[in-house]
């Protein structure tokens, strides 16, 4: 039996992406639930509004959908499709393009069956050339591209099929699978800017205006049969997320994204307007120590930062409900991850100061570099705070985000700083191999201890699910006993819209869906 087999009636609509207890900013605002049957809100029975207007905080960079650039989820899961999608409860491969895959029975060589009712918004029909194209230009320049380093190769094994060949099996394949779009061989040039991206999606490409704003039509063809609704998209760039709230109040927008959730508190008690969080998908704000600095060379102090910060405090204030405390990096619901493990590190600044005595360092003085931004301002205004109370000294330094992102990948922080990253959501795996703050081998921690790279091997071999919850169990008791990687929040993406739209989802990768949703005229 297939993997894919598992999974039959799927992929999951509507939705998808979004937790069943979906938080609310406030109890007053309208609710925004999971359909059980993955189906999305029912649509109500007026007319249906033709057009959709969005504003997100960033504008879509067509120019980089193999590499990902930081602002294509605006559209991309629009425009374009993925090979497979990700079950946002348990993420697990679920059929998309690809219908069906096999494994050899060492797991290194997998064959995928691809849909053959797929054309691009051209008319040319999806072949296994462009699978190949796509993954192999994903393999050079995409993000995750560590996921996809033990790919020896990539070919077009039959009419509709694909064959992966791994010189090592690796147990995460197909988060990179979700991760990258199918383009077009014919057309797409990486990095280069092009009129038009031709895709598979529910919406066709018409035009990109100013560089900030992106305008859609309804795909007719769509292999997704009665997607998608509306005959027009339009995504505007707005940097403000005051101005994107303003635009969501005055009704020049239905919808908007990347906004904090403490931005949000306006639209409380206002049955005019939905408030939606992506819990499934989240940027994990942490605190990052340089192991080595001194003190920081010593696990106590190190463990002293986790008693030392409030993350009860962080959510409720800096991510204005829209947030998740936790010890881990990763979901709680990751397998073989405890409540035990979720829960180590409660504030505790007693704890925290006789950690700091027992290591001699008390009122140590400490660097504390994060962006120069209203997020991370706040956060480096609570955790200072925090690490006072503990015995620490902090100085603090804030950054252009610019200056400050080279820095993180290249290892260059000295003592504490504050960032966030993203693929910790996805599997422990994946966040270890692909994400600077914690990628084993070259991390900004200078954490070069072997028995981590033991346990990326573990992971990578884990053949079963009994032996990932194993080593995922191990790698948390790794990250919570040494403690270089400090989790602060999980903090979910939330999304806001008028109450006359319904059916809006996400992926498990945040990525919008909008092929289900639809607005009241």
């Amino acid at each position: 039996m297939s993997d894919a087999a598992r999974h039959h009636g799927l992929p999951r609509r509507g939705f998808l992406g979004l937790s069943a207890a979906a938080a609310l900013l406030a109890a007053g605002c309208r609710s925004a639930t999971d359909d059980a049957a993955g189906t999305g809100a029912a649509a109500p029975s007026a007319a249906s509004a033709p057009d959709l207007q969005i504003v997100y905080g960033a504008a879509p960079d067509p120019t980089q959908l193999l590499h990902r650039g930081p602002d294509t989820p605006v559209f991309v899961n629009l425009v374009l499709d993925r090979l497979v999608d990700l079950d946002p409860q348990t993420l697990q491969p679920v059929p998309w393009l690809a219908t069906s895959w096999e494994w050899n029975a060492d797991r290194t060589k997998l064959v995928l069956k691809l849909r053959e009712d797929v054309a691009f918004h051209d008319g040319r029909p999806l072949t296994p050339d462009d699978v190949v194209f796509s993954l192999t230009g994903a393999a050079r320049t995409s993000q995750v591209k560590p996921l996809l380093e033990r790919l020896s190769d990539i070919r077009a094994s039959a009419a509709h099929e694909v064959t992966l060949t791994l010189a090592k099996p690796t147990s995460n394949l197909f988060d990179a699978l979700a991760f990258n779009p199918v383009v077009d061989s014919r057309t797409y040039v990486d990095g280069k800017a092009a009129d038009k991206v031709n895709g598979t999606g529910p919406f066709t490409w018409q035009s990109f205006k100013g560089g900030n704003q992106l305008d859609l039509a309804r795909h007719p063809h769509y292999w997704q049969s009665g997607q998608p609704r509306f005959e027009r998209i339009t995504v505007r760039s707005v940097t403000s997320s005051q101005a994107a709230l303003s635009a969501l109040q005055s009704g020049q927008s239905h919808l908007i994204g990347a906004v904090p959730g403490r931005d949000l508190k306006v639209l409380a008690g206002n049955p005019a307007y939905t408030v939606q969080s992506a819990r499934s998908s989240y940027q994990q704000a942490f605190l990052g120590a340089n192991t080595a600095t001194r003190p920081l060379d010593d696990r106590r102090v190190r463990q002293a930062l986790q008693y030392a910060v409030d993350r009860e405090r962080i959510v409720a204030q800096v991510y204005g409900g829209h947030a998740e405390a936790s010890s881990l990096p990763w979901p709680s619901n990751t397998p073989g991850v405890t409540p035990d493990q979720v829960n180590r590190y409660p504030h505790d600044p007693d704890k925290a100061r006789g950690l700091l005595r027992e290591a001699g360092a008390e009122g140590a003085r400490l660097p504390l570099t994060a962006a120069n931004s209203p997020v991370f301002s706040s956060l480096v205004e609570l955790v200072k705070y925090d690490l006072e109370q503990a015995g620490f000294g902090v100085d603090v330094q804030l950054l252009d985000n610019a200056a400050l992102q080279p820095k993180i990948q290249q290892g260059t922080l000295e003592g504490l700083f504050i960032a966030n990253h993203g693929m910790v959501s996805v599997s422990p795996l994946s966040g270890i191999t692909v994400s600077g703050p914690l990628q084993v081998g070259r991390n900004t921690s200078h954490v070069t201890d072997p028995a981590y790279a033991d346990l990326q091997a573990r992971a990578f071999a884990a053949a079963d699910d009994t032996a990932r919850a194993d080593v995922n169990h191990a790698l948390s008791e790794y990250l919570l006993t040494e403690s270089f990687h400090v989790t602060l929040a999980h903090a979910w993406e939330a999304y806001a819209f008028a109450s006359s739209v319904h059916g809006v989802g996400t992926s498990a990768l945040g990525y919008l869906r909008l092929g289900d949703t639809g607005r009241t005229a």
